[in-house]
């Protein structure tokens, strides 16, 4: 075994044999050429960001971050003015109703009723108040010929309901509609003109 391979004099332990394995293992390594260690120098400050003063312009890609931020939080203010006008506009007004000949209520009830006449059939706009909280109430309307036909149905609450009922039946048919309770009594009637 050559001198290299063991360890040096007075060492003594584990660390002593691993130094000297290293130094039998190494590649040699050519020392760094001076102009090209000066060049990776140059580059490396050609790429470096400038920096910036107060109230200078932004970095680009932060002032990239920015402008994203803000188109982001401008599509979500969008996004909810959007869905408020929706939500808020029942569109009611936008299209030609007509009044309830005679509306009658049972009493302690109060409603008021519009009509629209739409091609595929009567719409009933409804505002109730004063039924019984949590109890189911059916909305029918009757035929010039005496016929129910199903509009739907609301379940009773403490203040003011607006319900919007649908039938398969064509305003020029209808005679009156009713909503009633379970028990089969009428506790709005509203008869067409």
């Amino acid at each position: 075994m050559s001198d290299d391979r063991t360890p040096p004099p007075g060492a003594e332990g584990d660390e002593a044999l691993l130094d000297a394995l290293g130094r039998a293992l190494a590649v040699p390594v050519p020392p760094a050429d001076p102009d090209r260690a000066a060049h990776v120098a140059r580059l490396a400050a050609d790429a470096a960001p400038a920096p910036v003063a107060a109230g200078g312009p932004a970095d680009p890609s932060r002032r990239r971050l920015l402008w994203m931020g803000a188109a982001a939080a401008g599509g979500v203010a969008a996004g909810v003015t959007g869905a408020v006008l929706l939500v808020g506009d029942d569109g009611a007004d936008e299209v030609p109703t007509e009044a309830v000949g005679t509306l009658t209520t049972t009493e302690g009830v109060a409603a008021e009723a519009r009509l629209i006449d739409h091609t595929w059939g009567l719409e009933v706009l409804l505002d109730v108040s004063g039924l019984e909280p949590g109890t189911g109430y059916a909305m029918t309307y009757v035929d010039r010929s005496d016929r129910p036909v199903e509009a739907g149905g609301f379940v009773g609450t403490d203040g003011l309901m607006r319900c919007r009922t649908n039938g398969a039946v064509l305003r020029s048919e209808v005679a009156r509609f009713e909503v009633t309770a379970p028990d089969g009594a009428v506790v709005v009637r509203g008869d067409l003109a």
